[in-house]
């Protein structure tokens, strides 16, 4: 055989495509070209330190926000509670500068890179949030909290407990939408709860001094609160783009994304495939509203330049087959979109 040519084999089974047998495919190739390099990937034990990382930056924002609360409530001194968070918040740098270094280094594909970058900044974001927080308490002296203050320290709790758990599913590839919905749902009572805290303040109750104090901290509060939400849609994108999200549920109806099956309690219901599409996206996206272009052009493509009336009609039809027997509505926003709601 020449030199200048190289024989290869390759063997492979075509099962998959229903046919029995084996094909052998033979392919001429020159040796002086440079050799096809595959593209990086994350091995096993990268992986694990990455996740490894990413749960120690979660515990230390819980226990921030634990602190953060005892602070709230009047259990902690201000001035105490604002050093434990300190210190939290620097090991929380530390561990932030070793992510974003272990990110750097060869083998970890581009796109997770990014994803994890992204991820690990927003968790910093949270924790210098509640850092922050925690420091007006004891600039300002604060000896007992306004109660929608109190609230959104209970808000940013819970938000970190999911967090944590949330990591942790993600690192054994188990079902995180749970935790991100709750992580949505949990956003968007901090928004109410910020709304509330300013309608009061603003009541005439209150002096200008305790006005600027106590909107500067809920306002504090509320931006560790988004930053969860932003944390929650990566989440969401990590799950997704890898083609890990196989089942979805929502009250007591399930999805299966390989079978292509809506079920409630185990019995199949019966839908189009546009329906199956609508119904999947807004279970993704439970208690957040989707806008109308995006089910359009997700569900119908990108090419579809039909009467967008078809969108209301099918969500009716979707309506008769799942509400009555879910435990779920749907709800019409006026001008943006849908959005699917426990009962």
């Amino acid at each position: 055989m020449s030199p200048a040519v190289r024989l290869e084999l390759s063997w492979a089974s075509p099962f998959r495509a229903g046919r029995p047998g084996v094909v052998c495919s033979v392919r001429m190739a020159d040796p002086s070209l440079p050799a096809a390099v595959p593209s990086p990937r994350a091995t096993p034990v990268q992986r694990e330190r990455e996740f490894e990382l990413l749960e120690e930056m979660t515990r230390a924002i819980l226990e921030a926000a634990e602190v953060l609360t005892g602070a709230l409530e009047s259990r902690t001194p201000a001035g105490q509670a604002w050093q434990a968070i300190r210190d939290l918040e620097h090991k929380g740098d530390a561990i932030a500068r070793d992510l974003f270094e272990f990110l750097s280094s060869p083998g970890v594909p581009a796109g997770d890179r990014d994803a994890l970058q992204g991820l690990t900044g927003l968790l910093d974001d949270v924790l210098d949030a509640i850092e922050a927080a925690a420091a007006r308490l004891a600039i300002h002296r604060i000896r007992r909290a306004i109660p929608p203050a109190r609230e959104m320290g209970q808000i940013m709790l819970r938000l970190a407990q999911e967090l944590r758990q949330a990591i942790r599913e993600v690192r054994h590839g188990r079902e995180v939408f749970p935790h991100t919905r709750t992580l949505h749902r949990l956003e968007n009572q901090g928004d109410d709860v910020l709304r509330d805290a300013l309608e009061t303040l603003f009541s005439g109750r209150y002096s200008a001094r305790d006005i600027i104090k106590w909107k500067d901290i809920c306002e504090m509060l509320e931006t560790g609160t988004d930053r969860c939400e932003d944390i929650a849609n990566v989440l969401e994108t990590l799950i997704v783009r890898p083609g890990v999200e196989q089942k979805l549920a929502a009250g007591r109806l399930s999805i299966d994304t390989d079978r292509h099956e809506a079920t409630v309690a185990g019995k199949p219901i019966p839908l189009t495939a546009k329906e199956f599409g609508l119904l999947h996206l807004l279970v993704r996206h439970q208690g957040k509203v989707v806008r109308r272009e995006r089910l359009l052009r997700e569900v119908w493509g990108e090419d579809y330049f039909g009467n967008s009336r078809t969108l209301d009609t099918h969500i009716g039809w979707l309506r008769k087959k799942v509400e009555p027997y879910a435990g779920l509505r749907l709800v019409v926003v006026r001008g943006i979109g849908y959005r699917l709601d426990l009962k």
